[in-house]
Formats: structure tokens, C-alpha cells, sequence
């Protein structure tokens, strides 16, 4: 299992270079030209592909912690009205519940973007037969 840890929340992404299209002559000039792959450099490659996955799971990090937060304020408040208004908190849970699926969501995304990491290993080591340490 791959773990990350950031410093900071971040909500928008930065890309490698300044833009996108800096970010994609960067990828394609590491990656050189031939089909075989024979003129890539993998060890710039690979610290590219981990800055762009950072950056990427930094922004679903952040954005789930503040989704986690939101449920429990939510569940917090509704408790605290259940004794008013029966009805109002009723309606506090159930966004609460809606929320919790977007948690639920960023969960399962959140797997996906890690698998990411393993993903890029393999193909490094089996085309180059380099093995590289996954951290």
C-alpha cells in the first residue's frame, strides 16, 4: 500500500510547468519519440508522473477531508434541532446522508488515484527492468 502525506489543503490543481499545455510538451519531450520507448527517461518520467499524482490526490484529499467535516457539522446541528424542529432536522440529516454518498464517491477515487502508483512501477520496471522503489 502506497501512503502520501501533504502539508496542505489544496482545492484547484498546479500544473507541472505553469499550464497545460506546458504540463504536455514537458510529458511529451521526457517521453522522446519513438514507439519502443527507447528514448524515455524514466527517472524524469517517473518524478514527473509522482508530481502530477501528488498534485491529483493532494486536491481529492482536501476536498474529501472537507466533505468529512460538512457530515459531521451537519450530524451535529441535527442533533441539536431534533428536540426544536422534528422536521427541520430531518431534512439536516438527509443532506447529511446525500454528502456522505460524495464521501463514499471521493473514497472510491480516492483508491483509484493511489492504484495509480503501482500502475506506473510496473510499467517502468518491465520496459526498462529497473526496479524502482515505490516512495
Amino acid at each position: 500500500m502506497i501512503h502520501r502525506k501533504f502539508n496542505s489543503l489544496k482545492f484547484r490543481r498546479t500544473y507541472i510547468g505553469g499550464s497545460k499545455r506546458e504540463e504536455n510538451r514537458m510529458f511529451l519531450e521526457v517521453q522522446g519519440t519513438k514507439e519502443d520507448n527507447s528514448e524515455c527517461d524514466w527517472f524524469e518520467y517517473r518524478r514527473m508522473l509522482k508530481e502530477y499524482c501528488d498534485d491529483k490526490l493532494n486536491i481529492l484529499l482536501s476536498w474529501k477531508l472537507v466533505v468529512k467535516n460538512l457530515i459531521l457539522v451537519l450530524a451535529i446541528i441535527g442533533a441539536l434541532l431534533v428536540g426544536v424542529n422534528i422536521y427541520v432536522a430531518a431534512i439536516i440529516f438527509g443532506v447529511a446522508g446525500l454528502i456522505k454518498i460524495v464521501h463514499l464517491y471521493l473514497k472510491s477515487v480516492e483508491q483509484k488515484k493511489l492504484s495509480v502508483y503501482s500502475i506506473s512501477l510496473e510499467i517502468i520496471n518491465r520496459e526498462t527492468g529497473v526496479v524502482l522503489d515505490k516512495n
